[in-house]
């Protein structure tokens, strides 16, 4: 029996193709831990500045340009990648040794150097590896359950968020949402339905809001969400469409019976940076003051920092779409009264 030549085993099996490395950074320690960037321009410079191809911007420790890497060919055809501190505020460290300001040095596969608060190792990644890393970036940085930001994620962007309304003059606004009488919902129906109606809940937010707004839970059926560029009216008007966006969709009331529906409704509490707060723990402290007072308020309202009651704007709650149709035909149940009503 001839044996396969070696194009013929390398279509047998996909895994034994070579594999197409790429240079590029990973975060090892810093605001975007597990990341990976990959480099791909002759020059690459580090820094929290806006011109820094890797940009550092939350790292007051880092310069505005604090470091170079310059790609070289060699005569054989082959690439060196090459690591310059641009005569930092705080230098640079490779592997622990302090680099001379201005004076290159070779970068080898897995050569770690600190800039500022964060750590970056110097390797070569494939599509395998870059995948890899995306996942454990977004394992990291997002809620399992509901696949918003976590807590922490969401504090950086509002970090990053604050940085640029205080460079370019626009404010932003800060949404703090709370599931009205989620404990009833647990109760109810159980914490597998619960925890569905959290992951439920949270894609109506995401859906309702723009894309380049930011969402998060910021823990049990508290949701946060960031709006750049967005002043306090426009900022009202966005919560407000959650809100009947929550009200008017059905969630899970069943893991088993599909047409079995749940009635909820949420209390949104509006905070805009920079007139209510000028610090982040302020202003989300602000947001949830607003939403504790929706609350009292009666719940299902959108209240804003500052709002009376007599100014509120937000309209009376709206009853639930009855069901469309005999195909489907769906029970509409309430944290009020678990029992089905017939349509």
């Amino acid at each position: 029996m001839n044996s396969l030549n070696q194009t013929q085993k390398l279509q047998a099996n996909p895994l034994a193709r070579p594999r197409q490395a790429r240079p590029a950074l990973v975060h090892m320690r810093g605001d975007y831990l597990g990341s990976s960037f990959r480099i791909e321009h002759a020059i690459t410079r580090i820094g929290r500045g806006s011109d820094a191809e890797l940009r550092l911007e939350n790292d007051d420790e880092a310069s505005r340009l604090h470091a170079r890497i310059e790609r070289l060919e060699t005569p054989t055809g082959h690439f060196q990648y090459w690591l310059t501190d641009l005569r930092s505020t705080n230098g640079t460290q490779l592997n622990g040794i302090p680099l001379v300001p201005g004076e290159a040095v070779l970068l080898h596969d897995g050569d770690k150097f600190s800039i500022g608060r964060h750590i970056l190792k110097f390797t070569f990644l494939d599509d395998i590896d870059e995948e890899f890393h995306r996942r454990i970036t977004e394992l990291i940085t997002h809620d399992d359950l509901t696949g918003l930001l976590n807590r922490k994620s969401f504090i950086l962007e509002m970090q990053r968020e604050m940085a640029r309304s205080n460079r370019y003059g626009h404010p932003f606004g800060l949404l703090m949402m709370d599931i009205d009488h989620f404990k009833r919902v647990n109760d109810t129906y159980g914490h597998l339905v619960g925890s569905q109606v959290l992951r439920e809940v949270a894609t109506v937010i995401r859906e309702t809001l723009r894309d380049s707004d930011i969402a998060g839970r910021y823990g049990g059926e508290e949701y946060i969400a960031l709006l750049p560029e967005t002043d306090r009216l426009r900022a009202h008007e966005a919560a407000e469409r959650i809100r009947q966006a929550i009200e008017r969709t059905p969630f899970t009331a069943s893991l088993n019976v599909p047409h079995h529906k749940l009635r909820l409704t949420i209390s949104i509490g509006i905070a805009s940076y920079p007139g209510d707060a000028a610090q982040i723990n302020d202003l989300i402290q602000r947001a949830d003051e607003a939403m504790y007072e929706a609350k009292r308020r009666g719940r299902n309202l959108v209240q804003t920092t500052g709002q009376s009651a007599a100014n509120r704007a937000t309209p009376p709650s709206l009853p639930l779409p009855p069901p469309s149709g005999d195909d489907s035909p769906t029970e509409h149940l309430t944290v009020e009264q678990p029992q089905p009503v017939k349509p």
